[in-house]
């Protein structure tokens, strides 16, 4: 029940009239399956260590690269070229496939969280 009471064009809603809000999908688990779906959702969560490995792999091919060792031997110093394009081209998978988890992950847990309406409340 809504009423004017101050005649403000303010509308007041009495705390006992609730909408119907449609059942969402946590409601409807088991208190059991509603944890484990709350714990695979967040260890599922993109976090910054995702790419941590190939940056560390291109840190190595350059620590390698400035060593006299590979200066000096002229095999050794294309064969070290020929990784850091590979990794660089490994680098540039991850970061796509990053996207496509990230996309993925947020559609996830949209499903799980369904975002609130402006309207509506609990």
């Amino acid at each position: 029940m809504t009423w004017d009471y101050y005649e403000e064009g303010k509308d007041i809603t009495l705390k006992g009239e609730k909408k119907q809000v449609p059942k969402q999908l946590l409601d409807s688990l088991s208190p059991k399956q509603r944890k484990r779906l709350k714990k695979v959702l967040q260890s599922a969560q993109p976090t910054e260590f995702f790419g941590k490995d190939f940056t560390q792999m291109g840190e190595l091919i350059d620590v390698l690269k400035d060593l006299q060792l590979v200066k000096d031997d002229s095999k050794l110093n294309k064969k070290m070229k020929s990784m850091d394009e590979r990794n660089i081209d490994i680098v540039a998978s991850a970061t796509e496939l990053r996207k496509d988890y990230e996309l993925l992950y947020r559609q996830l847990r949209d499903l799980v969280y369904p975002k609130k309406k402006k309207g509506d409340e609990k």
